[in-house]
């Protein structure tokens, strides 16, 4: 790692975030009626933010701009953000059964942390929410490349790089609980195998990992349901990785893993799941034919989280280029990882790949469900970095894997060029509409976020920080495989 990577490469990463913040209106994360109204509840009932329905228990009244916000446009990407004039002053109460304090679907921590930056103006409220999930992500990318061994730094941060691109950042610049997960589980693998093989937990950066990892935990597990078993795979990936022998000699940092384990299966039991009366929520024969499928189709949801699926409702269209580049990247760091594989590296891919599979294939033949039905990229992603991040490791943790330069530029180049062609395809889709050609020169713009900044500002802020945060990752790829 270069001296100063952890400040820079983790700036970049913000800057590039706040870029899809500022350019995406309120409403405009997948969801976002229940959990915006989700929030704006998590305290309670209060005059004006959230009050109770004087004709249904389960329900609350939450003002219009919160509740609606993205009603006018959502589901038509030919329909600019613009149209939310009408409602965007609107603070007049409506009821809504979309709520978490009714429903329970989610896990409170997210929605209680978020409630925090309620206040009158919910377009300012909810930028702030966007830029503080960006400041907590990165963070911990700068704790984790201070932090952790720069093999290991190298291969979790590479990770991160490779599959957040570009669901993983519009999810992180959101107000979905997603963000949470899946940079709490991104990096919590890392922070616990650089947490398990320090040579003594009570130092400074022995404590510092500790602290790091039950973060990265914390935020996973208060964001979704799933995210809970996340981190118990996390934790058991993390174990192989570091060394079952090594850790049971070490029982108080096994305790420490052992006790958020604990504490995820706990949370994943007591809080409802989505599927509260028992019945499949398909109709479907789960037979051999949809388990056959499915399993051919389901590389769809992989190609999803690097661009093949569309952004926010479902109606944001990523150009066909950014699917072609995510997929060869995956492709050539599986190839990498696995060209002189370790045992560890054998063992822990196959663990990740299996889960990566098994887990999204099991849901859909209990529920009765093809691929495509309820099961979204974004609730694989965390799994996709894991499987990239493990099997980017070397034979030492402090020695990354050997990119060869001409490969490395050449994935840097067009990951960049993915990620700043997202960022505009994202911005298009809202000031303009996908009516409009993606760089025709005469569109005016019908809508721009109340900050004031200028879009040729936040635009160029946002190409020169993707270009950024992606090189600087190759580069400290590429200085950690040099140590050796």
């Amino acid at each position: 790692m270069t001296r100063w990577s952890w400040v820079w490469i983790p700036v970049a990463f913000f800057v590039m975030c706040a870029g899809w913040a500022l350019t995406s209106p309120v409403g405009s994360a997948p969801d976002d009626d229940y959990h915006l109204t989700s929030i704006w509840c998590a305290q309670g009932v209060q005059a004006g933010v959230c009050e109770e329905s004087p004709t249904d228990p389960m329900a609350r009244l939450v003002p219009r701009n919160v509740v609606q916000a993205s009603d006018c446009y959502r589901f038509d990407g030919s329909v600019s953000a613009g149209c939310t004039a009408t409602v965007r002053d609107d603070a007049t109460l409506v009821e809504t059964t979309r709520v978490n304090e009714t429903v329970h679907l989610y896990p409170k921590g997210y929605y209680l942390t978020m409630s925090a930056f309620v206040g009158p103006d919910v377009e300012h409220s909810v930028l702030m929410m966007r830029l503080f999930n960006a400041a907590i992500a990165a963070l911990l990318l700068a704790a984790l490349l201070r932090l952790v061994p720069s093999g290991l730094a190298a291969a979790a941060v590479g990770a991160i790089a490779v599959t957040f691109i570009p669901l993983g950042v519009a999810t992180v610049a959101s107000t979905n609980p997603s963000a949470w997960t899946i940079i709490g589980i991104g990096t919590y693998w890392a922070f616990a195998v650089a947490f398990l093989r320090h040579r003594n937990w009570r130092d400074r950066r022995g404590l510092l990992l500790g602290a790091c990892t039950v973060v990265a935990a914390v935020l996973a597990m208060s964001s979704r349901v799933d995210a809970n078993a996340y981190v118990l795979i996390a934790t058991v990936l993390a174990l192989t990785v570091s060394g079952w022998r090594r850790a049971l000699r070490t029982p108080g940092r096994l305790a420490l893993l052992a006790a958020l384990s604990i504490a995820a299966v706990v949370t994943y039991l007591t809080v409802s799941p989505t599927v509260v009366d028992g019945d499949p929520m398909g109709t479907t024969d789960a037979g051999g034919g949809l388990l056959l499928t499915n399993l051919a189709y389901l590389p769809v949801l992989f190609q999803g989280i690097v661009g093949g699926t569309q952004l926010g409702w479902n109606d944001t269209l990523m150009p066909p280029l950014i699917p072609v580049v995510g997929v060869i990247v995956l492709g050539a760091l599986l190839y990498r990882g696995l060209q002189q594989p370790t045992r560890r590296v054998l063992v822990t891919t196959g663990m990740a790949a299996l889960v990566l599979v098994a887990v999204p294939m099991t849901f859909l033949q209990l529920q009765h469900l093809g691929v495509g039905e309820v099961v979204q990229p974004r609730y694989l992603l965390p799994l996709l970095t894991l499987l990239i991040g493990v099997v980017s490791l070397g034979p030492r943790l402090g020695v990354g894997v050997p990119l060869p330069r001409v490969p490395q530029v050449l994935i840097a180049t067009a990951l960049s060029i993915s990620a700043v062609l997202a960022f505009w395809a994202n911005a298009h889709r809202y000031f303009a509409g996908s009516g409009f050609g993606l760089f025709d020169p005469k569109v005016s713009p019908e809508w721009l976020s109340s900050t004031g900044i200028p879009l040729w500002l936040t635009t160029l802020a946002s190409v020169v920080a993707s270009v950024a945060f992606v090189s600087g990752v190759f580069m400290a790829v590429s200085r950690s495989a040099l140590r050796g």
